[in-house]
């Protein structure tokens, strides 16, 4: 059974239903279509983000940071001012965000994980899941590989960036 978002009709996939014939379709609602009626009721956007279980942070199209969640500041032994607005590479610490070129900028960044899944989500409106990443992270001594899995999700004109999991 052929499964699609009863507000904007994107496909969701289909189930296993065998009762009904192949051709039928059912009627969910995507998570963009989830998080747009989610806003529409009214709740804030802070509140909305804090009662996810695992950090999140918001990116804007140029790779700056708009908020993040108390796990996530929690996470980067950060507050809000210390993220908001700044670039993606320097609120995670990127040991080459502090390069001359600047975050998004370096010989190193078009190979990074982070920044590639965030972009790709940007581009194609395409969640991906539990990617495997390694950040470089500043360190006094060199810097320190921070092993992570990360999910993205387009979210209006932005991209939740989701830390499933993180290893030093």
């Amino acid at each position: 059974m052929k499964r699609v978002c009863a507000w904007c009709g994107k496909e969701l996939g289909s189930i296993e239903a065998q009762k009904h014939p192949a051709n039928a379709v059912t009627h969910g609602i995507c998570l963009s279509c989830r998080d747009n009626l989610i806003f529409q009721m009214g709740v804030d956007l802070g509140v909305f983000l804090d009662s996810l279980k695992l950090p999140v942070v918001m990116i804007d199209m140029q790779g700056a940071v708009v908020t993040g969640n108390k796990k996530a500041r929690t996470m980067l032994q950060k507050e809000l001012p210390q993220i908001e607005g700044n670039p993606g590479g320097e609120v995670f610490e990127c040991a080459y965000a502090r390069l001359p070129e600047g975050c998004g900028n370096t010989v190193h960044c078009s190979g990074c994980t982070i920044r590639r899944t965030v972009m790709e989500t940007f581009e194609t409106g395409k969640s991906l899941l539990r990617v495997p990443a390694t950040l470089n992270q500043n360190s006094p001594v060199a810097p320190e590989k921070i092993n992570l899995l990360i999910s993205t999700e387009k979210f209006a004109d932005f991209v939740l960036l989701r830390v499933d999991e993180m290893n030093a």
